[in-house]
């Protein structure tokens, strides 16, 4: 039997690699080791990002406690992003519609799920100046 902490641990290193290449960043995003005693912090933060991992086995629809993790982690400090795996798929990307479309609101109830490869083209052409606040952080 695997351990769960292990297991989400490295997800959430696996994520923080997958941002560091897909990003070109030059100052590598590392997970939040406080997080395991701290309640409200995320997983991973860039810029105004702040991302909740979870990989579990069976299934393919987050659960909503899940999402509401991410959402009191981020509340009035961030934009909320719920990275997600379950066995046999792709990863994906809880994020709530403002983030894609600017005219709506970030605290709006709505939200889109994304794969991969759209949420790293979402953050690379709208959040362009998150990627640079996280690479100036020392």
């Amino acid at each position: 039997m695997t351990n769960s902490r292990n297991k989400g641990a490295s997800f959430e290193r696996e994520i923080a690699n997958l941002l560091n290449n897909d990003l070109k960043l030059k100052n590598s995003l590392k997970r939040i080791l406080e997080q395991t005693r701290e309640k409200y912090l995320p997983d991973l933060i860039l810029g105004r990002w702040y991302i909740e991992c979870k990989r579990y086995g069976p299934g393919n629809e987050p659960l909503d406690s899940w999402w509401k993790q991410v959402l009191e982690s981020s509340k009035g400090r961030g934009i909320p992003a719920l990275i997600y795996k379950f066995n046999r798929r792709p990863i994906k990307v809880r994020v709530p519609l403002g983030s894609i479309n600017p005219d709506l609101h970030l605290n709006s109830p709505f939200t889109a799920d994304l794969l991969w490869d759209d949420f790293i083209f979402l953050l690379k052409e709208l959040y362009q100046q998150d990627i640079e606040m996280h690479e100036a952080d020392n």
